[in-house]
């Protein structure tokens, strides 16, 4: 019986009670330690000028901040059956905050790339997957409800918090800046503390439980008869190998999926693309519109306000029509694409440079949302978890990639408007790689059918 209720604890999702608690938890988490990245380019604009730092160099730092954060949010599943979600969040606290409290001593690119990317990169990827668990050990039937106040929880920190760096910018300068943020990322570790496992039901709460432990013995005698003759006529004569066990504990089998790969591949290109525009506007502004810091603050801030209201409006007009994730995924990426043109062709109209940022922002919002139901809603239940950090390493390594390379194109040309070409180009080679992936599917169903 012991078993059986240890089985029946682990299904238990109080959906609700303290896991508004992990919910807030998660937003605190978030909004302090969330704040460097965003606001890079406003608090080193102007020092980067005088270092001779290049816009690829600057894209480079910031993309390996994002595919250290991505790969290692793959490897951290481990460390979180190991240790629990609470001290790996502790740790990951801990690397982010070490790396913005070092990064207000910075001096130097290379001393910038191992506090802002390497550090705060390495933390984000042990803390995030963290948090991830804590939600979805708490809720089932609200699952959507909680993850969305906490991904919209986590955008509230960027609208207000340009501007406070442009004020204290000026009138204390970067050093106590970025000292500021790192005393605003100490309130992540009350939230870790905060995120703890759920209290498991007890299986003698009710008769049902008792019926369901008693089938659940059952059904485990039959399986432990089938297992031991299994075991006893493969497992000792064939043992699985490294590579089998590799296959199997990451689902590497998917790769031989050739939709599944589309999907990945756009979503990898993508995500790096949209990314590097996003990371380096505050650049973009300085250049193409002339906008001083605190005009840039102020974008910045437009672009956060829209984000929001990417994330809460346009899913629940998606969920209302059952839109599918990939249509408006690529929907987003085809508007951001339009924002960007606008940018690049009428940067000294302040009206439209202000409508293309709060585009971009609308967009930013609703990939964060449906990008993370794109591969749950391709792949098995079971296999979501391979899926997912496959995917994550995919979108590492190619974010390493092509981010710097829009760097490059801008500082060949001299220009940010050939770079906010090439991102739309890429952005929608995403939409071509998802038609090519419904052609396959129709062709390959039509076969099916025959």
């Amino acid at each position: 019986m012991d078993k059986s209720g240890e089985k029946k604890s682990e299904t238990y999702y109080p959906d609700g009670g303290y896991g508004w608690i992990i919910v807030c938890a998660i937003i605190l988490i978030n909004v302090s330690l969330l704040t460097l990245v965003p606001c890079f380019g406003i608090i080193f604009r102007d020092e980067f000028k005088e270092w001779g730092i290049t816009a690829a160099q600057t894209s480079f730092l910031l993309h390996l901040q994002s595919s250290l954060y991505c790969c290692f949010g793959f490897f951290t599943s481990p460390f979180l059956k190991m240790y629990g979600m609470r001290k790996v969040a502790f740790f990951g606290a801990f690397l982010m905050s070490l790396g913005i409290f070092l990064t207000s001593f910075g001096t130097s690119y290379f001393f910038l790339i191992f506090s802002v990317s390497v550090l705060t990169g390495m933390g984000q990827g042990t803390l995030m997957p963290a948090t991830y668990l804590a939600t979805y050990t708490y809720f089932k039937k609200r699952l959507t409800v909680a993850t969305s106040l906490s991904v919209t929880g986590a955008s509230m920190a960027p609208i207000f918090m340009p501007k406070i760096c442009d004020i204290l910018l000026t009138k204390f300068g970067r050093r106590f800046t970025v000292l500021f943020l790192f005393f605003v990322s100490l309130l992540s570790l009350i939230g870790c503390f905060l995120l703890k496992p759920v209290k498991q039901k007890s299986s003698e709460e009710n008769e049902n439980d008792i019926k369901l432990n008693s089938e659940v013995e059952v059904k485990e005698e039959l399986l432990k008869t089938i297992e031991n003759g299994v075991y006893e006529k493969t497992t000792i004569e064939k043992p699985m190998n490294v590579w089998k066990k590799l296959l199997h504990t990451f689902d590497l089998h998917l790769l031989q999926d050739v939709p599944f790969v589309l999907i990945v591949l756009g979503l990898g290109v993508s995500f790096a693309s949209e990314l590097n525009i996003i990371l380096m506007l505050q650049f973009i502004l300085q250049e193409l519109s002339q906008f001083e810091r605190s005009e840039a603050a102020v974008a910045i801030s437009v672009m956060s306000i829209t984000d929001i209201l990417g994330r809460l409006v346009v899913p629940m007009v998606a969920h209302m029509f059952n839109a599918p994730p990939k249509l408006m995924y690529g929907g987003a990426l085809v508007v951001a694409s339009i924002g960007r043109t606008v940018l690049a062709g009428w940067s000294k109209e302040v009206i439209l440079v202000f409508i293309s940022i709060g585009l971009i922002g609308l967009t930013k919002g609703c990939r964060a949302v449906f990008q993370s139901v794109i591969i749950p809603k391709f792949v098995a239940l079971e296999k979501i978890p391979g899926a997912n950090g496959i995917n994550m390493l995919f979108t590492g390594g190619i974010s390493l990639v092509i981010g710097p390379i829009i760097g490059v194109i801008h500082d060949k040309t001299g220009s940010y408007f050939y770079a906010l070409h090439a991102s739309t180009v890429l952005s929608l080679l995403c939409v071509t790689l998802w038609i090519v992936e419904l052609i396959y599917e129709k062709r390959r169903y039509r076969s099916a059918k025959v």
